[in-house]
């Protein structure tokens, strides 16, 4: 009773791993997952394909889930992977299921446990990729396959079969399994051929409904595999080792070492690719490495009389060759094929001893204890997933808090995930912003993610990067590509603005792509609202320009400064602004910003007469203030020539001055 209770447990939490804030974790929508949600949005608006060309071609039963799910949630993060966590939970019941009917509900919850908690399919359940789908599909074929043999049910027949057919439609390793079921009657004929015999001879007919209900799910998608074989098969040469390219002239020795990395993952060392696992983290704890090495003796050792074991390690093989025939073994989306077998073996053992212990002649005690023991394998494993997946301890000293790992890893294996996570920060807040969006054309082609996220009831108009914007009143929103000639933004900002403009500079976050030699930034905003001015700005200074108001707001080590300035009239020279972060001592600088007011995107000779333009600042506190509360702390604001760097004084202000610059208190209930 303990010791499915545990089982249990386990189960019951690892679907709350699959569901723990699949919305927002992990941060950022990769390009992959985005690609698949345009296509189920293309599927609600009436578009039916039966395979996806886009990213290299794709398997549509997938894309058909997320359909569902974005239907239910929207063209959000969570309806892409709501998807992934509907089948991943649903293979958690499948290998339950599969348990069971190969032997009893124990080794169920056992298979079912070990799932839950292996660090590879929680993942896999909470990104929009296609490969979850390959092993529920797998799972259900056997568990119908097994139903079906005991039974002798013609609707298991059926069913087993067409979920055969089905597995075609999830993912490329899919193409492996004629031979893993090759192999696998290969084995029942040499190992149980009097049983193997009489299955065909007398239940002939019922395998030829299994086959004929495989061939009619399979027949739509096997002809266009052969109207359009590029298409189905492009991807597969592109990455397979016998490729010049992947080998590099090597090919043996690139073999040898893919079989290594591969067959080494289970134990010693996973994907070090970001996006599929916590790098280098194999797919077993220390247990259930103990676990999956006893299963795989085990089927040595009884490799004729016991079926479940011996198929599981030929599937576990065969659906191995799909990383080991490719680049970058171990690749755990190729490799997903092995997932159900990489339950059902280290749970086979684990059932084993409880099977042991309970024929033990021993104390009563123990004979209760030592179950309980082996039950809590699963719950270790778990707690090792728990820690690996969302916090930063332990050996790997790793975080999954997004694909960033922020505050635990930040090396240059992972940059490419920023690139994609500020795309979908950029989506979320243009979906915030004022009015219609003009969009550079390049950032539409280049992030799947900003067209998935955007709210379609949205104005959207996207422009070329050497074209000018469109005429429009505001409010309007313009997200341009900052390292090519401005000059049409500001001019578009010209002809568009009136008096009573208000203009928000929105600086996008540097980043850095997988192949980028460096950082660069991303992007610049202008927001444009309606807004009236100030009748009493808080200064003027002696070129004209005019602060209007200034706006603090404090978080943490973070001090966010607000100008909002106005020019009535056109300046005759550029100036630049400097904003101190003055402490509770006399003459104590704990941070500075320098640089154009409206952030170097948008400089004062180009500002429309009139319009307000809020130039935001952040100053950095340093490690020791960042948790202290001011008392006598000031912004020192003020305006310099970039040429001479003489101070550009105030000649009227509201506020006190000193040094040719406005002091502004920073009041404690700002903190």
């Amino acid at each position: 009773m303990w010791v499915m209770a545990i089982l249990l447990a386990v189960i019951v939490f690892g679907v709350g791993l699959r569901l723990y804030q699949l919305g927002a974790q992990p941060a950022g929508l990769y390009q992959d997952e985005a690609v698949n949600g345009l296509d189920a949005l293309a599927i609600l608006q009436g578009e039916l394909p039966l395979y996806f060309p886009a990213n290299n071609g794709r398997e549509p039963l997938f894309v058909y889930v997320m359909a569902l799910t974005t239907a239910l949630f929207g063209n959000t993060m969570l309806g892409v992977r709501a998807a992934s966590a509907l089948l991943g939970i649903a293979t958690i019941g499948a290998v339950y299921w599969l348990g069971a009917v190969w032997k009893s509900p124990r080794l169920g919850l056992l298979c079912a446990a070990v799932m839950s908690s292996l660090l590879w399919h929680v993942h896999l359940s909470r990104v929009g990729f296609r490969a979850v789908s390959l092993p529920l599909l797998i799972a259900l074929c056997f568990a119908l396959a097994g139903v079906a043999i005991k039974t002798r049910s013609k609707v298991a027949w059926i069913g087993a079969g067409a979920a055969y057919g089905l597995l075609f439609y999830t993912y490329l390793p899919a193409r492996f399994s004629p031979l893993a079921l090759a192999l696998s009657l290969l084995y029942a004929w040499v190992w149980h051929r009097d049983w193997f015999m009489e299955q065909i001879s007398d239940h002939w007919r019922d395998y030829l409904w299994a086959f004929a209900a495989a061939a009619i799910v399979l027949l739509p998608l096997a002809w266009l595999t052969l109207s359009q074989p590029e298409l189905v098969f492009g991807r597969s040469g592109q990455v397979a080792i016998w490729n010049p390219a992947v080998h590099q002239g090597n090919p043996i020795g690139t073999a040898l070492n893919s079989i290594g990395s591969s067959l080494g993952m289970f134990t010693w060392r996973g994907d070090w690719i970001w996006r599929h696992n916590v790098p280098n983290r194999p797919v077993f704890d220390l247990l259930l490495s103990m676990a999956f090495f006893l299963g795989l003796l085990l089927a040595g050792q009884r490799w004729g009389v016991s079926p479940a074991l011996a198929i599981s390690v030929i599937w576990l093989v065969v659906m191995l060759l799909p990383t080991t025939l490719a680049e970058d073994a171990p690749h755990f989306l190729r490799a997903v094929g092995v997932l159900p077998m990489a339950a059902i073996i280290p749970a086979l053992a684990l059932d084993e001893g409880l099977d042991l212990l309970e024929r033990l002649e021993t104390q009563p005690v123990l004979k209760r204890l030592l179950p309980i023991g082996l039950a809590l394998v699963p719950v270790v494993s778990m707690g090792f997933t728990t820690r690996d997946y969302f916090g930063c301890r332990g050996p790997f000293a790793l975080s999954l808090n997004g694909f960033n790992y922020v505050g635990c890893y930040q090396s240059d294996e992972v940059r490419g995930f920023f690139f994609q996570q500020q795309a979908t920060e950029l989506a979320l807040e243009a979906n915030e912003a004022p009015g219609a969006l003009i969009i550079d054309q390049r950032f539409w082609e280049s992030f799947p993610s900003l067209r998935y996220l955007l709210d379609p009831q949205r104005e959207i108009i996207l422009v070329e990067e050497t074209e000018n914007l469109p005429q429009i009143d505001p409010p309007f929103t313009v997200i341009a590509w900052p390292h090519g000639d401005l000059s049409r933004v500001y001019e578009g900002l010209q002809s568009n603005l009136h008096s009573e403009a208000q203009v928000s500079v929105v600086p996008g976050p540097d980043t850095r792509g997988d192949n980028d030699p460096t950082s660069y930034q991303l992007y610049v905003m202008w927001q444009v609202t309606t807004a009236n001015h100030n009748p009493e700005p808080l200064a003027r200074f002696a070129n004209d320009l005019i602060l209007e108001d200034v706006n603090l707001e404090r978080n943490g080590a973070r001090l966010s400064v607000a100008l909002s300035w106005r020019s009535d009239q056109p300046l005759a020279s550029s100036a630049r602004v400097f904003a101190h972060l003055l402490g509770d001592n006399p003459g104590e600088l704990l941070a500075q910003v320098d640089e154009p007011p409206g952030t170097i995107a948008y400089s004062p000779l180009s500002w429309p007469q009139g319009s307000v333009i809020i130039h935001p600042i952040t100053l950095m506190l340093p490690p020791g203030e960042a948790q202290s509360a001011p008392t006598a702390w000031q912004i020192r604001v003020g305006l310099y020539d970039p040429v001479s760097l003489e101070r550009i004084p105030p000649v009227e202000s509201r506020v006190p001055t000193g040094d040719d610059a406005l002091l502004i208190d920073v009041a404690p209930s700002q903190d």
